[in-house]
């Protein structure tokens, strides 16, 4: 049998596993808390019980990088990493093609350097893949000449890697593989996650079930999926099914369901994507509304965190792995244009200082995460009201011309 057959024989065979096992899972939870292992996050009886939670029920402090304003390394949007020294950011720029990557000392803020340059010459980038980070790395990714180009943050170029066959929206850095979700844009892709070496050669995937009948355009695929890594192991969770997964062998395996009960996304609508561009022409922005819809997930050593999202609101909320115990946040209205967003705008009361709400945007590291403030959000604090002293120097050193800001906390033990 041929390397062809066999793929295909093996795309049949997980085929018609994971339809079984992604339809299971949306219809048939236990009310226990587990089912074989696999712990139920009961949103469905929980969501009309909201609770504010304070800052520091997770963390023990929170500190800020002010990045620096000049007209050298002016920031535009949130893709915002950092590690233990650095903050780099990603897509904002100096030029009309409003890509640049900018590196940041992460304590004073200031101004390191800038990666390579936007053109078409040897190590120039045609486009910034705003989505990677390789935190064990501590590497970007740009795209020049059909080549992904990885460069670490000190502006050497790593390596390179040959441009990967399937369009992926966003992909990770796991075990020197490339992991990255492939959105059906078209409605006609055999492939949901794909693998590939640091070659650029593909390896495996992980096979697509849902398909549908192309109308007259794609649909916006970009919050579809989130893949990301956790104590060297790799984690998968889609927006159509209540379930988020471990990646081990190529294969999914269940850790936690979302049990949203019958406000799951029902399969028959599945198909055409959640922002169906057809659907959005004729005035039907999300065709989810009405569901329950869990979002970006992240995750520490004891805690979910993710997002969800109903009838134009978003619920921060929180899981404590320990306690088994879900606290769902008051709910904030979400407006059409920026329904897309992976993360909101408040969370958890900032009791540390008395600044805005916080969220985490990404992990930095096991022990701590961060979110990213613009300068015309924390400008709405009264200065007369704060009295931490860090946090009115911060304050002092902005205004609306700024770039932005980074609030990091320090997670308790």
């Amino acid at each position: 049998m041929d390397t062809t057959q066999k793929l295909a024989k093996s795309y049949a065979v997980l085929n018609m596993a994971l339809y079984l096992l992604f339809t299971s899972c949306a219809h048939s939870v236990k009310e226990t808390g587990e089912n074989n292992g696999v712990r139920e996050i009961d949103i469905k009886k929980n969501i009309s019980n909201t609770q504010k939670v304070n800052l520091s029920a997770i963390a023990s402090n929170i500190e800020y990088c002010v990045l620096e304003t000049d007209k050298k390394c002016l920031v535009a949007g949130k893709s915002i990493y950092c590690s233990k020294e650095y903050a780099v950011t990603l897509g904002g720029g100096d030029n009309m093609t409003n890509a640049a990557c900018y590196v940041f000392e992460r304590k004073s803020g200031n101004f390191v350097r800038k990666i390579s340059s936007y053109g078409r010459g040897p190590g120039e980038y045609t486009e910034i893949n705003t989505s990677f980070w390789d935190r064990d790395k501590e590497q970007i990714c740009l795209l020049g000449n059909n080549q992904y180009l990885f460069y670490n943050l000190d502006g050497t170029l790593s390596h390179k890697v040959n441009r990967f066959n399937h369009f992926m929206m966003g992909f990770v850095s796991h075990e020197d593989l490339y992991v990255g979700y492939v959105p059906n844009r078209f409605g006609n892709s055999t492939v949901r996650v794909a693998f590939y070496d640091n070659t650029g050669a593909f390896i495996d995937s992980i096979p697509n079930y849902r398909f549908w009948e192309r109308r007259k355009s794609s649909y916006g695929g970009s919050t579809d999926s989130w893949l990301y890594t956790f104590n060297y192991g790799l984690y998968y969770k889609d927006i159509y099914c209540d379930t988020l997964y471990q990646i081990k062998d190529f294969s999914l395996h269940p850790r936690y369901i979302f049990n949203t009960g019958r406000l799951a996304v029902p399969y028959e609508i599945q198909e055409g994507g959640r922002y169906d561009y057809d659907a959005i022409r004729s005035g039907e922005y999300d065709r989810y509304e009405k569901y329950m819809v869990i979002m970006k997930v992240l995750e520490d050593a004891g805690h979910l965190y993710f997002t969800i999202q109903y009838r134009n609101q978003r619920y921060p909320a929180i899981y404590d792995k320990t306690e088994s115990n879900l606290k769902i946040m008051p709910p904030i209205s979400v407006p059409p244009p920026i329904r897309g967003m992976q993360f909101p705008f408040y969370g958890f009361e900032n009791d540390l200082d008395g600044g805005l709400p916080f969220w985490p945007q990404q992990m930095i590291s096991d022990k701590e995460m961060m979110c990213v403030y613009l300068p015309e959000d924390l400008l709405t604090l009264d200065v007369s009201e704060v009295t931490d002293e860090k946090l009115k120097n911060v304050l002092s050193r902005i205004n609306e011309e700024s770039n932005p800001v980074i609030a990091i906390v320090t997670l308790k033990d």
